[in-house]
This record gives structure tokens, sequence and C-alpha cells, in this order.
């Protein structure tokens, strides 16, 4: 039972880190690109760096801009982050059960050659685990992936941007939203005087009223 358990998480670690490895290596030829990528974490990274920026809002801290979407980027629906986490606790688990193996064998009384096949195979399944992992390299391809993106961010989009919005179009955009602000105050005045006078004659309605009622009064009691 302890080996085919150790036969599947094997399985399910190596699976999971080459998914997070085609992720990456698909991501890696992304940022080679930016500008002419159609992968959906380099739109979304680009669309909200020029949203912050026309908002005048702008990224003071590109890297932990770069680092926020990298933490969220998924995989066949989970996250890469998580997948690669998945494989450093698989093999902790390996180890794990090879240790509960060879314990168990000796509590049931089994052969030595019999634990020794459960040592040798947590054994040789944690080092085929750490070569896989070795191999594909994610670190190094998750730091070619900030490298290009912080690069394509602060040296190119940034430039862009200032040229297009600092300019003669960024000034007449700032024209508009400053327009529309003032339209809103101004409808915003409107209302609030159109209410105070409303008040004010509702005020002068009622003393015009009660003035005559004292007129009347006044003439029923002299006559």
């Amino acid at each position: 039972m302890v080996l085919y358990a150790m036969g599947a998480l094997c399985l399910l670690g190596v699976i999971s880190k080459l998914i997070v490895w085609i992720s990456y290596k698909r991501l890696v030829k992304a940022s080679n690109h930016i500008a002419s990528s159609n992968h959906s974490l380099t739109r979304q990274l680009k669309l909200k760096f020029e949203n912050c920026y026309k908002l005048n809002l702008g990224v003071q801290n590109v890297p932990v801009f770069v680092d926020k979407y990298l933490q969220k980027y998924k995989a066949m629906g989970i996250r890469v982050h998580t997948l690669n986490r998945f494989f450093v606790a698989v093999i902790l688990l390996e180890a794990l059960l090879g240790v509960a193996g060879c314990l168990g064998g000796f509590w049931q009384g089994l052969s030595l050659q019999q634990i020794t096949l459960y040592a040798a195979l947590g054994f040789i399944s944690v080092l085929f685990m750490l070569f896989v992992d070795s191999l594909c390299d994610i670190e190094d391809k998750r730091e070619m992936v900030v490298t290009n993106l912080q690069d394509y961010l602060d040296n190119v989009l940034t430039n862009r941007l200032q040229h297009e919005y600092d300019g003669g179009e960024g000034q007449e955009l700032m024209a508009k939203t400053e327009a529309a602000k003032l339209m809103e105050r101004g409808e915003a005045q409107t209302a609030a005087t159109k209410l105070k006078i409303k008040k004010t004659k509702k005020a002068k309605k009622s003393s015009d009223e009660e003035e005559e009622v004292i007129r009347e009064i006044l003439r029923e009691f002299l006559t």
C-alpha cells in the first residue's frame, strides 16, 4: 500500500512540475515580445499599468507590481505558484512515506530485504524528483520573466505613456477630465441652489399664510 502511495505521489509531483515548466516557458516567450504578445498575463499587466498612468496614479514600485501578477498567474485554473509549492510538498511526503514504510516493516516483522526496498524506493523517488526540479529550473525562468516584464514597463511602456499623455494628447485628456469634474460640481451647486430657493419660497409662503390668518382673527375681533 505504501509503495502504491509513493508511486502515485511521485507521478502527481512530476505532472505538477511539468505544468509549471510549460507555463513559465510560454510566459518567457511572451515576455520577450510583450508588445505583440497575446498572452493573457502580459495583456492584463499592460492594461493595468496604462490605466494607472492615465488616472495619474502611477506605479511607484514596478517589481512589486510584477510580482503581484505573477503570484496570481494560473494554469488549468490553479495558481502556478501553488503547483510549484505542491511539488516541494510531494518531495517531503515521499521521504516521510519511505521512513514510514521502514518503521512499519520493522513493526510487522518483515524481512530485511522488504524493509530495504521501502528505504531504497523512497530514496530513489526523492532523488528523481530533485533531478526533475533541477532540470526544469523554474526559478531561472521566473527571474527571466520578471526581468523582461520590469524592463518593458520601466524602459518601454513608461516612455511611450509619457510621450502620449504628457504631450498634447495628455493635456487634452486632462483638460477633458477637469471639465467633466467642473460640470459635475456645477450641476451639484445648481441643484443645491434650486433646493435653497424652493425652501425659501416655501418658508415665505408659510409666513404669508400665517399673516393672513392673523389679519382674519383681528377683523373678527374688531367687528
